[in-house]
């Protein structure tokens, strides 16, 4: 079978969306502007997501250094309990226990 007959066959669809997140347990891959194809394989839909995207590990650098600073603690430590707490007055009141 040729592609041009499998594409048929899928029943492609193109969309440009403004941003596809996604989204990890401790990360998240941000693409801006993709490409994204939609396919139907035997039933079910598949999803083709082409472009250039960014690794967030959603732990922003000035809260850990607001953290660092109001507890003299290490990066690491820092950002070890940001996570856990997922909020940072929480987790300066946690380093400063």
């Amino acid at each position: 079978m040729d592609m041009r007959a499998l594409a048929k066959q899928l029943k492609t669809k193109q969309h440009s969306p403004k941003q596809v997140i996604f989204q990890f347990d401790n990360e998240s891959w941000i693409f801006e502007a993709p490409q994204v194809v939609e396919a139907n394989m035997m039933g079910n839909i598949v999803f083709q997501v082409i472009g250039k995207y960014e690794r967030s590990s959603g732990i922003s650098e000035e809260d850990v250094t607001l953290i660092m600073e109001k507890t003299n603690c290490s990066k690491e430590q820092a950002q070890k309990t940001l996570k856990e707490t997922g909020d940072v007055a929480e987790a300066i009141i946690q380093l400063s226990e």
